[in-house]
C-alpha cells in the first residue's frame, strides 16, 4: 500500500482542518467503522472482466458541526481481490464531507450527505496510483451517552477509472499476460458500514 501517499494527504488535510480558529473550537466527531463493500464490474475494449470481489472494510470519519450539519473527512480501506486477474488489490478513499442531519428521534438523528476525494489504488490491473472519486450517504444514529452513538451508514462511492496496463489474467487458454484497457468508466462501490462514534 502506498502508505506515504495516505499519511500525507491525511496530515495535511487534518493539520487545516483543525487548525481554523472556528471549527477549533467547535464539538469534534471520531467514528471508526467496519462495513461490507460490493462492487460492480468493469470490462476494457476487449471484452477482459475486472470483476472486484465484494469484501469486509475499516474506516474512520473525523466530523464538526457547521450550520445545521457536519463537514469532515472520510478515510476507508478495503483489501481486494480481482477475479480471474492475478495479485491482490485495495482501494483506500481519502474524501471530503459534508452532512445534513435531522433530528428524526428523541435518541438520535437521521442524516444525508455528499463527499468528494481521490481514491488511493494499489492493484496490478491499472498503471494508475490515485482515482477521482464521489459519493453520497446516508445513515442514522442512536445516542448511547452525551458522548458516545451507534452509526449506521450506508455509502456508495463511484471512482473514474482510467487504465492502461498488462496484468496476468486467468483466460480460457490458461494463465497469460493480457493488456488491459480501460478508459473513462465508472467503477460503483457500495458500503454498509457500522461504527461507535465519540464526540469530544
Amino acid at each position: 500500500m502506498k502508505l506515504p501517499i495516505i499519511a500525507t494527504l491525511i496530515g495535511t488535510t487534518l493539520a487545516t482542518f483543525v487548525s481554523t480558529p472556528v471549527i477549533a473550537s467547535n464539538t469534534f466527531y471520531l467514528t471508526p467503522y467496519i462495513g461490507y463493500s460490493f462492487s460492480n464490474d468493469i470490462s476494457d475494449e476487449d471484452g477482459i472482466k475486472v470483476s472486484i470481489e465484494d469484501d469486509q472494510h475499516f474506516a474512520i470519519g473525523l466530523d464538526t458541526d457547521m450550520d445545521a450539519g457536519r463537514v469532515g473527512l472520510f478515510v476507508s480501506h478495503q483489501p481486494n481481490e480481482v477475479e480471474d486477474i492475478e495479485g491482490d488489490s485495495s482501494f483506500t478513499y481519502v474524501h471530503f464531507q459534508s452532512s445534513l442531519r435531522f433530528n428524526t428521534f428523541s435518541q438520535g438523528d437521521t442524516f444525508f450527505g455528499a463527499s468528494i476525494g481521490t481514491t488511493i489504488v494499489d492493484a496490478d490491473w491499472t498503471d494508475d496510483d490515485m482515482f477521482f472519486s464521489a459519493g453520497l450517504f446516508g445513515g442514522a444514529e442512536y445516542k448511547i451517552s452525551n458522548n458516545t452513538r451507534i452509526v449506521f451508514e450506508g455509502r456508495w462511492l463511484a471512482n473514474l477509472v482510467d487504465s492502461d496496463n498488462s496484468a496476468i489474467c486467468n483466460l480460457p487458454t490458461g494463465n497469460e499476460s493480457c493488456r488491459i484497457r480501460i478508459d473513462s468508466e465508472w467503477l460503483s462501490q457500495f458500503q454498509t458500514n457500522i461504527g461507535i462514534s465519540f464526540s469530544f
